[in-house]
């Protein structure tokens, strides 16, 4: 029996040398949709990213019967965003059409720093995700639904090329619609390495601070080694770049693609972006199969954990160097204030605390190298984390859901009743030991760090006026000369200075229409941390 066809067709449009929009028409095979039920829906906003901001009138839409008279309806929310609606006139005949132009969103130097969804114009091109600019059929929030047989063609002017997240040109694939919006669609004549390769590229719609070449060519050692450890040869895989005008930097990932953007005013540090790239990749192959806030720790996890560990078995990275950037990640976590928050309070705390963002990385990271020690020692050294993270991925290829309770499950052969005592703990914040068994050749050494203390409320970046608000007298901030009141410039402070409490920061404010810089060292209480170093 064969598959739902969905037909997409995708045309960038240029207005001389500013690309301004793509042009969109597709055609689906749909069961007839009743008049008053949704047609067609996007996102309003998802995760503080506003999508294309369509009016009725720009949607053209027609079936086997002839046009359609579309009304928008209420709209409706759930954790993840505001969707909006449309309805037709009557029910529907056969192949849906529909047609529309997906103009770039406009923004400038104090454009916040968010997910590389939204429709951008860059130097060089255009890009964003499918579920920024993409009307699309039903309700494309819901995971379920009907596989369909896609196809993507783009109709593009000589010179110009295309990529998507299924690679470069045009493409074929199955999967549910929520494939077709979690995608990434750019056009232009960027910067690319390697040339020639329709499986895996970098593909830049600027000119970079950075070497490309360079970064290019430690991605694909990357990625072959990424491939042949998760059992995935073949696989495609390309990286999108563009520049964010304000500070700050971002990335953002889907199946097979990864977005990065770089500051226009910052510097962008080689090793760092090199250490995102790593993490982006490795979201590509373990996940579980249950709700955000039950397996954020192992998604974002085991992304930091193999970025980290398969460099280094490779001799990308050599163990001074793991260890250092071990280090560095654990005295992230724990000297974050919001490290006791249990894993749903934390998921909950997401969107509004840049904090809480960084909570399952290091928990996950924590959690797994403790289970991975745990693992050896129960089976003197014949089995390893890999084994169950392995053991996951290929029931999955099989078809099997594995949630938390399977993982808890898989471990739990190894490690008996301590699987779940652990897992547990891990979910409610308490601090997990870490056995003492060598990793990659390195120990664990007890160490203090100081708690990161911004001095004031982080929200007060996300208030009305940006303006400082809390400040604690007692507070390096206030030492420094901060007042409660003074307006906020740095956009990128929550996201990217709020993790080094030994770093200097300056803080950007203007008082009484003067503006002024103020040095301090955010750092609060000693906490207990450990030092990673290599064994002799």
């Amino acid at each position: 029996m064969s598959m739902p066809r969905f037909e997409l067709d995708l045309q960038p449009v240029a207005d001389g040398d500013v690309w301004t929009a793509f042009d969109v028409h597709y055609l689906v095979d749909l069961p007839a949709v009743a008049a008053g039920e949704t047609l067609l829906s996007i996102p309003e906003v998802v995760v503080s990213i506003p999508a294309t901001p369509y009016r009725t009138e720009d949607l053209a839409v027609s079936d086997d019967a002839g046009p359609l008279v579309l009304t928008e309806a209420e709209p409706t929310s759930d954790s993840s965003g505001v969707y909006r609606h449309w309805v037709a006139d009557r029910t529907t005949e056969g192949r849906v059409e529909v047609a529309f132009r997906a103009p770039v969103r406009p923004h400038d130097e104090l454009t916040p720093v968010g997910p590389l969804f939204d429709l951008r114009a860059e130097e060089l091109g255009l890009f964003g995700a499918g579920l920024n600019f993409l009307v699309l059929p039903g309700e494309v929030s819901t995971p379920d639904g009907p596989v369909f047989d896609f196809s993507l063609r783009w109709l593009l002017d000589e010179g110009v090329q295309a990529v998507s997240s299924y690679g470069t040109g045009d493409r074929s694939w199955s999967g549910p619609l929520q494939s077709v919006a979690f995608c990434y669609y750019a056009a232009g004549t960027p910067h690319r390495t390697p040339e020639g390769s329709a499986d895996f590229g970098i593909h830049s719609y600027n000119d970079t601070p950075f070497d490309l070449d360079e970064i290019g060519e430690y991605v694909a050692r990357l990625h072959t080694e990424f491939t042949r450890f998760f059992e995935d040869e073949g696989s495609s895989y390309h990286v999108l770049i563009r520049k964010n005008l304000g500070q700050g930097t971002g990335g953002s990932a889907f199946p097979g693609s990864f977005a990065f953007a770089f500051s226009a005013v910052g510097e962008t540090e080689t090793d760092q972006l090199r250490s995102l790239l790593a993490h982006e990749m490795a979201h590509n192959w373990p996940t579980l199969n249950d709700h955000h806030s039950t397996i954020s720790w192992y998604t974002e996890g085991t992304a930091e954990y193999y970025s980290h560990v398969l460099p280094h078995r490779t001799g990308i990275l050599s163990t001074p160097a793991l260890a250092a950037q071990l280090t560095d990640r654990f005295q992230q976590y724990d000297t974050n204030a919001l490290r006791g928050l249990d894993n749903d309070a934390a998921s909950a705390a997401y969107w509004a605390d840049p904090r809480a963002q960084r909570i399952p990385y290091g928990r996950g990271l924590r959690y797994l190298i403790a289970t991975d020690g745990r693992i050896r020692q129960a089976t003197d050294g014949e089995k390893t984390l890999d084994d169950v993270v392995l053991d996951i991925l290929r029931a999955q290829r099989a078809g099997e859901q594995v949630g938390a309770a399977g993982w808890v499950e898989r471990v739990a052969v190894f490690t008996g009743a301590d699987a779940q005592r652990d897992f547990d703990a891990m979910a409610a914040g308490t601090p997990i030991p870490l056995p003492d068994v060598p990793f990659e050749g390195m120990r664990a050494v007890p160490a203090t760090a100081a708690e990161y203390d911004l001095g004031f409320d982080v929200a007060s970046f996300r208030s009305d006026g940006r303006r400082v608000q809390g400040l604690r007298p007692d507070s390096a901030a206030a030492r420094a000369g901060v007042r409660d009141g003074d307006a906020l410039v740095d956009l990128a402070l929550p996201y990217h200075a709020s993790r080094y409490s030994d770093r200097p920061l300056s803080l950007h404010i203007v008082r009484a229409g003067e503006p002024l810089v103020f040095d301090y060292l955010p750092a609060g209480d000693q906490v207990a941390t450990v030092r990673w170093e290599a064994l002799s």
